[in-house]
């Protein structure tokens, strides 16, 4: 296994990732990382190739199940903070489907549409798929009995995705200055939670431009 040039975007999702660990990585190339026997490189190549084996891992064997028409959901529990990629990955796959990855304490959930990816990390997986069971009966509701039995188009799952985000709770919004000044960018990003921080009445027009 090699390192890969962008190593880092592996290295910010282990466990035991932090910012003085990633301040360490300055000026040290793919190669260096590779070839050198400091116990340091060691370390933090050790680091890269575990996040590597269990993103190929969850990547070949977790499995997606139907819910309905237009969304797709499978257990994951990881040992690194993989869900968001991994989401990503299935939902490049699967342009047009919103996909749901989770256990019983977090969930990713991940839809990519025209070139564009939108994402939500929320709490447990049943408690995720029971909006999106919410979010998909009042899709068919507004579609009305004319439409019973069809297919859910592109329409229908932008509306699926805005209702199910609506139904987010994000108690970061309550003090979002507050919030900032005490997790670093980065972690916001990494968590998934830059997605949460616009107002609940976003439209799905906004998340496009994002």
């Amino acid at each position: 296994m090699r390192v890969p040039d962008d190593y880092c975007r592996y290295l910010v999702m282990h466990a035991k990732s932090n910012e003085r660990l990633l301040a360490r990585t300055e000026g040290l190339t793919a190669l260096d990382l590779e070839v050198s026997t400091s116990p340091e490189a060691v370390s933090l190549r050790r680091m890269v190739y575990a996040v590597m084996s269990e993103v190929h891992r969850m990547k070949a064997f977790v499995r997606l199940r139907p819910l309905g028409d237009r969304v797709l959901w499978g257990y994951m529990k990881p040992r690194h903070r993989i869900g968001e990629h991994t989401s990503e990955h299935f939902a490049r796959r699967n342009p047009g489907t919103i996909i749901v990855l989770g256990n019983g304490s977090e969930s990713w959930t991940a839809f990519f549409r025209q070139g564009r990816m939108m994402r939500i990390q929320g709490a447990g997986l049943n408690e995720t798929l029971d909006r999106l069971k919410s979010a998909l009966k009042i899709s068919e509701e507004e579609k009305g009995a004319d439409a019973e039995g069809a297919k859910a188009n592109d329409q229908d799952v932008d509306d699926i995705w805005q209702t199910y985000y609506d139904s987010q709770y994000c108690p970061e919004r309550k003090n979002l200055q507050a919030f900032r000044q005490r997790m670093p960018a980065r972690d916001q990003e990494a968590a998934g939670l830059q997605l949460m921080q616009k107002k609940r009445e976003m439209t799905l027009e906004d998340f496009w431009q994002q």
